[in-house]
């Protein structure tokens, strides 16, 4: 339950306090880098919305697409 998950992750937090968690060997991964995103939310009757984030000098700007 939820209970044990918060006291394994207390648990971790102060055994690797000191320092990074180190990774298995065999790990891998991406770094995705965002310029440009679109937000889709449904809505009833067809009264959605959409929002189109874009990275501008290091911060979001946020125009509506629709309605």
């Amino acid at each position: 339950a939820r209970g044990i998950l918060e006291s394994k992750f207390l648990e971790l937090k102060q055994k690797f306090q000191q320092g990074e968690v180190p990774l298995p060997s065999f790990w891998g991964g991406f770094r995705v880098s965002i310029e440009q995103m679109e937000f889709w939310q449904g809505g009833e009757h067809r009264l959605h919305d959409r929002f189109l984030y874009q990275r501008d000098d290091g911060a979001w700007k946020i125009d509506r697409l629709a309605p």
